[in-house]
């Protein structure tokens, strides 16, 4: 490393150190507000209804309520304050708030009534309860309500707890034999990726939890008396919805809350130890048979937090961030994951090199229950690095699976010396040396290239002697790689995933043009685009000058866009949602000369039913049937162009495609796919 470098990584990463992420707190003194008019609006439905039992405390209470007003505007909510005989003057503020319910009680009921006495009165669907020494933050609400709408089997959701240090609190508990109680995280940096990411734990505390305010049958979902006036009531609350009710509790990172803790009104008894005593003794006579786990993964002190995870755990290793909204690789990695996920396999994920533009996907990933390393600064100021998380991380995992040939030269010399016992897959996603010798019929093969080329073919078959399971995307590169040396038994194939799209019928005569869709930093989709505009359209445009052309995808050379881009040849780059053009497009073309693997772009086009023209390259691995599911040209310029005037024209021909579209899909199901990799896992040791 060169003097120039080694003082600007110094400079990077003390400003990385000086910028790291703070939560807000708008903790203000009572004056403030003398003069402070909120503006609770009176909801006539309500999602949500907020319970906050307070006594005495105002200023906490007031504090709460203002950032309660700040953020999730948008969800429909009542808050309930119990004042529970407060001798402040929590009632006198109280009641200059317009928009909240406010109910007094006449003697002092404790923290547990004050909640059930909340569920009674609320309305909303939800019930949130909520500490008024809390200072919630952006996103608080909807983030919680959010894994109501996308996990099934939801009992209740909590948030991250951070102390007023921006020290970690709680990221959700684990509970263990004998009724060990962790709170997972508690005085870490808030920003650590092993507690940034949607799991289920056993419980969370109730300083802000969301749940349903009935069960199935239209009960109240109320705290037990039994542990009156308070202490382990949230979390006998939370074994009731898993136990009795076959519920789920889940810990939602991206719902951040500050807690001022030991603030809070939890009863006037002082006896404070000798009532969390007897409760835990309560607690422990209903639920301690469930709790078997050992605390300590090894001798090292690490706690298990594997418990809600079925072996084996997996490590998966990548180049770059997955962006699953803009190319094919990446919809196969989402889909990968999320079968991974339905049979309750831990994934850890560990990226080679991020972009500002990753941010948005590493939240997607970590919202779906993926644990993403990614670099951030420890309670000591040190920056702790996604290959130091790595290497954590294999003390927890069972199998490391690494994609790609250069993801796997970097990992695999980074991790070497640290994986003993672990098993490796080499997933090659596609063979990236056949696809370069298909491309030089197109371009000047240099020396350079050449080795470029040798480089390639080395670090694939490097990968796949290494690995104890490789995986192929098609049948067909798994006999080329298996007729190279590479053990058959040892080759499984797991290809992309595509299913039926519920789209817009929209008939035959009402569509018109012609889609392509692709990412364009993929040098066979460009070539694609390029042969298209300069060799094939200008032969249809000769027969039907009418018939215009739609582009899209991310990452066009604006140069190139420039010089193609037309009324009838329209680059339209990314588009968020590609349905209207599925569905309004007459046919789908992928004239690809070169590449390699399964491509995703026909599998998608297949899913929306949108008749195809591709070549041979486009068809490899798909099971196309020329005349039947598609039409499949050669390369030849005029014979591609007329399978598109015939298809464009030929209603009938169009009905046959636009029917049988789907027979293809069946060998890229869900169902299908996750059977392969079952077999890979059972190949591999792991049972199902």
């Amino acid at each position: 490393m060169g003097i120039k470098r080694f003082f600007k990584n110094k400079i990077e990463d003390r400003n990385f150190i000086n910028n790291k992420r703070k939560l807000k707190i708008n903790h203000f003194e009572l004056d403030f507000f003398e003069n402070y008019t909120f503006s609770f609006a009176n909801e006539s439905e309500t999602e949500v209804s907020i319970i906050i039992p307070v006594y005495n405390q105002i200023r906490y209470t007031l504090n709460c309520l203002y950032t309660i007003e700040q953020y999730d505007k948008y969800v429909s909510k009542e808050i309930i304050i119990i004042n529970d005989n407060s001798s402040d003057e929590t009632l006198e503020y109280l009641n200059k708030i317009p928009g909240i319910i406010v109910i007094d009680n006449s003697e002092n009921l404790g923290f547990l009534r004050n909640i059930n006495k909340g569920i009674h009165a609320a309305k909303g669907k939800y019930v949130y309860i909520l500490n008024n020494d809390v200072e919630v933050q952006e996103n608080y609400l909807s983030s919680l309500l959010n894994v109501f709408e996308t996990k099934e089997n939801v009992g209740a959701v909590g948030s991250k707890m951070v102390f007023a240090d921006n020290t970690l609190q709680e990221a959700g508990c684990l509970i263990f034999k004998n009724t060990e109680i962790v709170n997972l995280g508690r005085c870490e940096a808030i920003d650590t990726p092993k507690y940034n990411f949607l799991r289920k734990v056993d419980y969370c505390s109730g300083c802000s939890l969301l749940f349903h305010r009935t069960d199935i049958k239209g009960n109240l979902n109320l705290l037990d008396e039994a542990f009156l006036p308070a202490y382990y009531e949230e979390t006998d609350f939370c074994q009731r919805l898993k136990y009795e009710q076959n519920l789920d509790i889940y810990y939602q990172p991206a719902s951040e809350i500050i807690h001022f803790e030991n603030i809070s009104y939890t009863g006037k008894d002082n006896s404070k130890e000798i009532l969390l005593q007897k409760n835990r003794e309560t607690f422990m006579q209903r639920w301690n048979h469930h709790f078997t786990n050992e605390r300590f993964l090894d001798q090292e002190g690490r706690t298990n937090i594997n418990a809600f995870y079925k072996k084996p755990n997996i490590l998966i290793l990548e180049e770059h961030m997955p962006q699953p909204d803009k190319d094919s690789g990446s919809r196969r990695f989402l889909e990968i994951v999320k079968i991974l996920q339905k049979n309750n396999h831990r994934v850890i994920l560990g990226i080679k090199q991020f972009n500002e533009e990753d941010e948005s996907y590493v939240d997607f990933f970590r919202g779906m229950g993926v644990e993403v390393c990614k670099d951030y600064v420890n309670t000591q100021n040190k920056i702790v690095r996604v290959l130091d998380q790595v290497k954590e991380a294999l003390h927890y995992v069972d199998i490391i699976w690494i994609f790609r040939p250069i993801g796997f030269n970097f990992w695999y010399g980074k991790i070497k010396n640290d994986i003993s016992g672990k098993k490796i897959i080499y997933d090659m996603v596609d063979l990236h040396y056949l696809r370069m010798e298909r491309e030089n019929k197109y371009i000047e093969v240099t020396k350079t290239r050449r080795k470029e080329m040798k480089f390639f073919r080395e670090r694939e078959y490097f990968g796949m002697e290494k690995a104890d399971v490789v995986i192929s995307i098609s049948d067909e590169e798994k006999k080329i790689v298996s007729d190279q040396g590479i053990k058959n038994e040892k080759i499984f194939t797991v290809s992309n995933i595509h299913k039926s799209v519920k789209s817009k019928n929209v008939d035959y005569s009402a569509r018109e043009g012609i889609l392509f869709i692709g990412g364009f930093y993929h040098m066979p989709n460009m070539d694609a685009v390029k042969f298209l505009h300069e060799d094939i359209m200008p032969l249809v445009w000769g027969k039907d000058p009418s018939i215009k052309v739609y582009i899209l995808g991310p990452n066009f050379p604006e140069e190139i866009k420039e010089q193609y881009n037309s009324d009838k040849f329209q680059i339209l780059g990314y588009q968020k949602s590609v349905d209207y053009w599925f569905e309004n497009s007459r046919i789908f073309v992928a004239p690809l000369r070169y590449g390699a693997g399964v491509k995703g772009k026909i599998g998608q086009a297949l899913e929306f039913a949108l008749p195809i023209v591709t070549t041979g390259i486009g068809a490899e691995g798909m099971d196309l049937e020329d005349g039947k599911t598609a039409c499949v040209s050669d390369e030849n310029p005029q014979n591609f162009a007329n399978k598109i005037l015939e298809l464009y024209n030929d209603e009938n021909l169009w009905q046959i495609l636009h029917k049988n579209n789907l027979l293809p899909l069946a060998r890229f199901s869900v169902e299908q796919q996750e059977k392969n990799i079952k077999n890979l896992l059972s190949y591999l040791g792991f049972k199902n």
